[in-house]
């Protein structure tokens, strides 16, 4: 290759390609451990299915008997699943004093501590209280798994919970902000979050089953916040235990004291390369890179640009070492 021509390609590739990755919310897309699967029926799939195919994975039952001791007695003689749920998310509500400060961090600083802060009084967003509902249910023995509501481009604006209920087979959404869920026809049956967003898609009216006295979304609010998300991306790895402090960045984990306190997103890209890895499920073609191309097209893009640098680079290097020779 000829070093002009050479240096011309480079400049145009490197161009391009920090013009595509410029942005950290289009980059961190395409760094997600994300499995696109081809349709709603794969992300329905059994827990143990989950599993098998794609490493769903939760928390020991065993190592949150603290979070059992408090939901038994709440759930006790409920056996429908949407009642089991209202009533734990009731209970997290009921911890809170609306004059008092607000749950401080996110969801990495673990179940427990946010629980504990809770229990203060202190008010909990969709995210903190999404995560201690979930160690309820798990330590009941249910299953669950997080969901996230963003943009297509990769703008996460709520985030909420998927339950399993063995009585039906099938996941269904629960939305603490709501502390709420939507049922099918019958006004019982709970919906998923894809059934709830198909229903919407062909105008059928929203039915939900929610206290109207203890939440953080009307239903008004709910609908909106659903079209401005259109998108839902179901996590795969829920061992929330996992972002205890005495877990977090796995081997790494005796530094934690100094890694926690790396400016964001660092400190996050660290715990998921060394602890556990944040994968996600989302169906093919739901997630856009600059609005031109899927995940895993933007991600080919992004080695085609990367590889055609590296190339011109290193031809570049081999003219200037022939030229001194």
């Amino acid at each position: 290759m000829r070093p002009r021509f050479a240096l011309v390609v480079l400049v145009c590739h490197l161009a391009l390609l920090i013009a595509f990755v410029n942005s950290w919310q289009r980059s961190r897309l395409m760094l997600y451990d994300f499995h696109e699967v081809p349709s709603e029926a794969h992300i329905n799939l059994a827990p143990a299915e989950l599993a098998a195919r794609f490493g769903y994975a939760e928390d020991d039952v065993d190592q949150l008997a603290a979070f059992r001791a408090i939901a038994e007695p709440i759930v006790a003689g409920v056996t429908f699943s949407g009642d089991r749920a209202s009533r734990l998310a009731d209970y997290i509500y009921s911890l809170r004093h609306r004059d008092f400060n607000d749950v401080e961090g996110d969801v990495r600083r673990g179940p427990g501590a946010l629980l504990r802060d809770m229990q203060k009084g202190e008010p909990a967003n969709c995210g903190q209280m999404s995560t201690v509902l979930a160690a309820f249910w798990r330590s009941l023995g249910g299953h669950t798994r997080g969901v996230r509501w963003a943009t297509a481009d990769g703008l996460v604006g709520h985030y909420a919970l998927e339950l399993w209920d063995d009585q039906t087979g099938r996941w269904f959404y629960y939305d603490m902000n709501l502390n709420g869920y939507a049922v099918d026809d019958d006004h019982k049956t709970p919906l998923s979050i894809g059934a709830l967003r198909a229903n919407l898609l062909t105008g059928e009216n929203l039915r939900v089953v929610a206290n109207l006295k203890e939440n953080d979304f009307t239903l008004s609010d709910f609908e909106e916040a659903i079209r401005d998300f259109p998108i839902e991306w179901y996590v795969l790895s829920n061992r929330s235990l996992n972002k205890e402090p005495g877990r977090r960045f796995g081997p790494l984990n005796r530094f934690r004291p100094w890694l926690v306190r790396l400016p964001n997103p660092l400190d996050r890209v660290l715990d998921n390369l060394t602890g556990d890895r944040d994968r996600r499920l989302v169906v093919a073609g739901r997630v856009s890179i600059a609005g031109l191309t899927t995940l895993t097209g933007g991600r080919l893009l992004t080695g085609y640009f990367t590889g055609v640098v590296l190339a011109c680079a290193f031809s570049l290097y081999r003219y200037r070492r022939a030229v001194r020779v």
